[in-house]
């Protein structure tokens, strides 16, 4: 009955009704272009039928303790992105009915990633050209559990992600802004036109935007930034705050700064803090759940199309949770339960909804170190509503599951056709198969101090939070001795919301802090340990102790937490914390899920220059030298980063660290950090006592006099080098190396003796070692004498053919030059694989694709050929006439897919794992195989790397730091390029897969393939 009522509701409501949406305007024909016909990647609107609400309900199946109810749908919503709860436990939903396109903005140009950039930025609302965008309330005001009162509160909106209440007012991100309506009686209607809070968020891709504002418990309000877009942000009181892609930043709405929390994860679209004050997101990936985030840390991110992490000395970076289970992508919404009401089943586990698969996960969230591995229970909900698209999940004052339902056939996004359905929506809430609760009137914004701190012994998280929160707003002053008392309680459920309470009004003095520093809860002394990294300036007796801290603690996530705030301290103080962490022993951080280490070298390179001498004094003890945490995270890289950095002072600093290495380990270690960062470059001029060490260590590594004299520019080496490169008795992998080492530094001494190397016969092995060297120098002489003996000397030998038509592919210069040899029939077009093809297409030289064109037609197609469609047309009549034999497939599956592809634990990662994807879908793998570039991937798309020597790279980008960047190829070969020789870096819309790998198969094998590829996982 309920529900009928409140259908009947949903569609008479005339309030909320739809606008049309304007998509933006092109600034110019090649743009406009793009937007009618770009072949894009993903999928468009389809005709899946839509259902009605009410059918759309009736189509879930859920876990057989839980119920699902529909509370709100089009019209009262559309296209619902992101929801809260204010204090009187009403429903705000932001609604991104502006997306895809900002109003008023003309797109000028897109980026290889379909990043826009725009003729203007857009003026802060409610200036400027109005979008789409609105904020609504909604609200339950008879107590029957359904909202029957809804209203618009902040209408006119563009981009505008999420919206949520606290601290005065109502505070929206709508990038590039973050505004603050004030709203000082709490009536819903603000007193005036929004402050301009934040400014500089990044706009490029309106689908990875910053989003998801939540209050931390700390009074900062939390946000998220994706993946695609970047920002330059600033406050009253930060400047020019820039990153390129996914982080969880934060504001102080009182002191108005703005900071970077943590960086890392995939489409960063969520955001949920547990109970302890842990920082969570979900993902655009598979095979996890999310990522946990330590303060000031660095994770995992695709490299080239996400940009780099802002630290270039990180050195490393935490990766998502490891998972077991489902692994499809992408659970991107993602909430820890933790209301009190569905059961031990559900408290504290993960509810991650996967809007393209359409179904929601429930996963433990199990301790693993510091940090979690989540593992996959039965599912909460599942549907066959391909419309079922659930963006946001969220815990609910009543102690349920709310779910925003974005409801539209389409999910993609990557192509610019703004075809959304953009009046539908639904939000769904999960509640125990009994029934729903009934939720009492209330508001905390207007409780007694009594009533908030008796919400602190509530059941839901939710409402121990939002009295914390409230109590934080109010500055309820005459709570500080009762929250005390509480907090120095060690059996209390109430301690650490008490904590959390006092941290927001500043009410503990510096010998209470100290003595939580010994409180027998671990997050107690966490979250102390935190507090003390903020303003740990007024607490000079709790500084002092956090050394004697750092050498007792023993649990996982103190210890990191530790690490987090001697990151943040003065250095006069963070050294000492630093030293105690370094000096534990080994069981403390030697499993492989330990984050300490990195934890302490971040710490430590915070301080590396503008604490140089105090860093290297810290060295003159002999114990941190043995000790497994100081050899892990600090005795490489510290030097390592100071000869990255460079300048007098810096190589100064290794040179009088390596003199306080106690013994010849320690001085290994030390000059390895030097070495890894002069790698492959000529030496600068180094202090003699370094110079010598290098000398020595690298003789040690198998080295020699003869390379660190070429590298120091000795003229008498140079001549032994010279005759060692013309000996033939010498092994060959000394001669590439002589070779190599004068490429790289750039003398070009030895280009007689390369070149009279491939103009002989014989000689396969060091023809094909000297390549590399070969496109160092650059030198047309060689390349021409290996093109007149191609028949004779070249081709003959299958991997130095290989080898050399990469090598010449890669300058633009020498494809011309190779295209002529083939035009004259000297090279076979047959000799050229799909890889080396796509290397020449790189350069967008007319003459070069003139070649392509004449002889491989359609090689590099990336929208469907006829060629295309016809093998497409093959294959699914193959595949219908019968079925195949998985385990004869999966043969094929190795020889074809696996030196790229994973699936079901078995193959390479140069490609994504198989095992996630609607590999049920027949559509899905013909796009895939035949026309791969039409979709690809995320952290796998191929870049081009030009170099100013005018060499082109092609490949994934593996890594990228103050060291440069690594390219994986096709072939899974690793090519290490430093900052100092790229000239440019972009991406490349063509996948490194080549097309129309099924070409060939006899339909047997074809039906054999498919039947592995298709079969159910855990099948096999």
């Amino acid at each position: 009955m309920k529900l009928a009522l409140h259908l009947s509701f949903g569609f008479g409501l005339g309030l909320i009704a739809a606008e049309p949406v304007t998509p933006a305007a092109a600034g110019n024909a090649a743009v406009a272009e793009i937007m009618k016909n770009y072949a894009g990647r993903g999928t468009l609107a389809d005709d899946t039928p839509m259902r009605s609400p009410s059918d759309a309900l009736k189509s879930f199946k859920l876990r057989g303790d839980v119920g699902i109810d529909l509370v709100l749908h089009e019209p009262a919503v559309e296209q619902p992105l992101y929801m809260s709860f204010d204090s009187r436990g009403r429903l705000w939903v932001t609604q991104y009915r502006q997306y895809q396109f900002p109003a008023g903005l003309r797109i000028i140009s897109y980026d290889q990633h379909l990043r826009a950039q725009f003729d203007q930025v857009p003026e802060p609302p409610p200036q400027g050209v109005k979008g789409a965008d609105r904020v609504t309330v909604h609200e339950d005001t008879d107590g029957d559990g359904l909202y029957d009162s809804s209203k618009v509160v902040i209408d006119g909106l563009n981009i505008a992600t999420a919206a949520i209440k606290g601290a005065g007012g109502i505070w929206v991100m709508n990038a590039p802004y973050l505004l603050f309506y004030p709203d000082a009686n709490d009536d819903d209607v603000p007193d005036g036109d929004p402050s301009v809070e934040l400014k500089g968020f990044g706009i490029e891709d309106t689908h990875s935007v910053a989003n998801s504002l939540c209050w931390g418990v700390d009074g900062w309000l939390y946000g998220v930034n994706g993946s695609t877009t970047t920002g330059n942000v600033s406050s009253a009181a930060t400047k020019n705050l820039r990153w390129e892609g996914q982080c969880v930043w934060r504001f102080h709405p009182a002191s108005k700064k703005f900071e970077i929390y943590a960086e890392g994860g995939g489409n960063t679209f969520s955001l949920d803090i547990d109970s302890k004050g842990r920082v969570f997101s979900g993902t655009n990936g598979g095979n996890t759940r999310g990522m946990h985030y330590e303060q000031g840390s660095y994770g995992i991110k695709g490299w080239g199309k996400h940009g780099p992490l802002t630290n270039p000395y990180a050195f490393g970076w935490f990766e998502h949770m490891a998972h077991e289970g489902d692994n499809k992508r992408f659970p991107q919404a993602f909430t820890i339960y933790e209301g009190g009401l569905l059961g031990s089943a559900y408290e504290g586990r993960i509810i991650a909804p996967n809007a393209l698969h359409n179904l929601v996960y429930l996963s433990e969230r199990q301790p693993l170190g510091a940090t979690f591995k989540t593992k996959d229970t039965e599912n909460l909900v599942t549907t066959d509503d391909r419309w079922f698209r659930p963006v946001d999940a969220k815990s609910g004052p009543d102690g349920c599951v709310y779910m925003a339902d974005w409801y539209d056939t389409r999910l993609s996004h990557v192509r610019p056709v703004d075809d959304w359905h953009k009046t539908s929506g639904r939000i769904y809430r999960i509640r125990p198969a009994s029934g729903a609760p009934v939720l009492k009137k209330m508001d905390l914004h207007t409780a007694s101090a009594e009533d908030l701190l008796g919400q602190l012994s509530s059941t839901n998280k939710w409402m121990r939070k939002q009295a914390v929160m409230e109590i934080g707003w109010r500055k309820l002053d005459e709570l500080i001795p009762r929250l005390t008392e509480l907090v120095f309680k060690s059996d209390d459920s109430r301690t650490i919301d008490a904590l959390f309470a006092l941290d927001q009004i500043n009410a503990l003095g510096d010998a209470q802090i100290t003595a939580l520093l010994e409180h027998s809860d671990p997050y107690v002394r966490r979250w102390t340990v935190k507090m003390i990294g903020e303003k740990g300036g007024k607490w000079d007796k709790a500084l002092a102790a956090l050394p004697a801290l750092a050498t007792r603690e023993q649990q996982p996530e103190v210890l990191t937490q530790i690490a987090a705030s001697a990151k943040r301290i003065y250095g006069g103080h963070s050294l000492p914390v630093m030293k105690a962490l370094a000096l534990k022993p080994e069981p403390v951080h030697s499993a492989a899920e330990s984050r300490l280490p990195l934890m302490l070298w971040w710490a430590l390179e915070n301080k590396a220059e503008t604490h140089r001498d105090a860093v290297v004094a810290m060295f003159a003890d002999k114990a941190l030298w043995a000790a497994p945490l100081a050899k892990a995270a600090w005795l490489k890289q510290l030097p390592q980063r100071w000869a990255l950095a460079g300048d007098d002072a810096n190589l100064q600093a290794c040179t009088q660290l390596l003199a306080r290495a106690p013994d010849e380990a320690g001085r290994a270690l030390v000059i390895s950090g030097l070495a890894a960062a002069l790698e492959g470059t000529e030496l600068p001029k180094l202090p003699d006592a370094l110079a010598a060490a290098l000398k020595d260590y690298l003789k040690e590594q198998g080295g020699d006099d003869l390379a660190l004299g070429l590298r120091s520019g000795d003229k008498a080496v140079l001549k032994e080098a010279l005759t060692l490169l013309k000996d033939n008795k010498a092994t060959v992998s000394k001669r590439a190396s002589v070779a190599l080492l004068l490429a790289e530094i750039g003398n070009k001494d030895a280009l007689t003796a390369v070149e009279a190397v491939y103009k002989g016969g014989g000689n396969e092995v060091l023809k094909r070692a000297l390549l590399p060297a070969v496109t160092k120098f650059g030198d047309h002489k060689i390349v021409t004498a290996i093109l007149d003996g191609w028949e004779q000397r070249i081709a003959g030998d299958k991997a130095l053919r290989e080898t050399a038509l990469k090598a010449f592919a890669s300058n633009e210069d020498w494809s011309r030059m190779l295209m002529g040899a083939v035009d004259r029939w000297r090279i076979p077009a047959k000799h050229f694989s799909v890889d080396i093809v796509r290397q020449l297409s790189l350069h967008k030289n007319t003459e070069i694709d003139a070649a392509i064109e004449r002889h491989w037609k359609g090689l590099l197609a990336v929208a469907p050929t006829a060629e295309i469609q016809k093998e497409a047309g093959r294959l699914t009549a193959v595949l219908k006439a019968g079925s195949g034999d998985a385990t004869k497939g999966k043969a094929h599956f190795t020889a074809r897919c696996a030196i790229c592809h994973q699936l079901f634990g078995q193959g390479n990662q140069i490609g994504p794992d198989l095992t996630g994807y609607e590999r049920g879908n027949l559509h899905f793998w013909l796009d895939a195989i035949l026309t791969p570039s039409l979709e690809i991937r995320e952290g796998f798309g191929n870049y081009v790397v030009k170099l100013k020597n005018g060499q082109v790279l092609m490949g994934i980008i593996a890594k990228q730091d103050a060291t440069g960047v690594q390219l994986r190829d096709a072939a899974n070969q690793v090519a290490q390029v430093k900052p100092s020789d790229i000239a440019s870096m972009e991406a490349s819309p063509i996948s490194l897969m080549p097309p129309m790998l099924t070409t060939g198969m006899t339909d047997t094998d074809l039906r054999d393939l498919f039947a592995y590829l298709m079969q159910l996982e855990g099948a096999q």
